[in-house]
């Protein structure tokens, strides 16, 4: 078997601009549509409140959209999530880690301890991403998946099978 090249020491994939895009699209006619509503004066507080929060999520998406940097990366060291936390996400802290297949999304489940997802960073807004509690008493667990990314499910699920630890040795 031939040692791996460079490119494949990491595997990492950037969000997908076109269904980003689509999202924001989206975003931009509901706060003009508000915007149009205040000006020509139908709208209330509700239509304020709505103008704000589509113009928020509108700047976040539009952000995302911009940003150029891996959303995923899968290395031999571990996994990082920028969906999910600010850092790596070690193999060795990860209580358990299993590919779970919902519908033909392959996923990658993570649980780690309290103290793992304090060293790993994991934002408080990353309850979207979460499973129930894991099977290891108070363990939290995590999807992490190749959804709206530029990576096919398969190109994931091999990442995940050429680096993840076995922890049957």
């Amino acid at each position: 078997m031939t040692e791996p090249v460079a490119d494949e020491a990491v595997f990492s994939a950037q969000l997908n601009r076109k269904v980003m895009g689509a999202w924001l699209v989206v975003t931009l006619i509901s706060t003009t549509l508000e915007a149009v509503s205040l000006i020509v004066g139908v709208g209330n507080i509700i239509d304020w409140i709505l103008l704000i929060a589509f113009g928020s999520i509108s700047a976040v998406i539009a952000s995302h959209i911009f940003d150029k940097r891996a959303v995923l990366t899968v290395t031999s060291e571990g996994i990082h999530d920028r969906r999910i936390s600010r850092n790596l996400i070690r193999w060795d802290d990860m209580v358990n880690h299993q590919m779970l297949v919902s519908g033909k999304i392959p996923t990658l489940g993570v649980w780690l301890s309290n103290a793992a997802e304090k060293k790993a960073g994991v934002y408080p807004w990353s309850i979207i991403y979460k499973n129930q509690y894991g099977p290891f008493g108070k363990t939290k667990g995590y999807r992490i998946w190749a959804h709206r990314t530029r990576a096919e499910g398969h190109e994931f699920t091999r990442a995940i099978q050429r680096f993840a630890p076995n922890r049957y040795d």
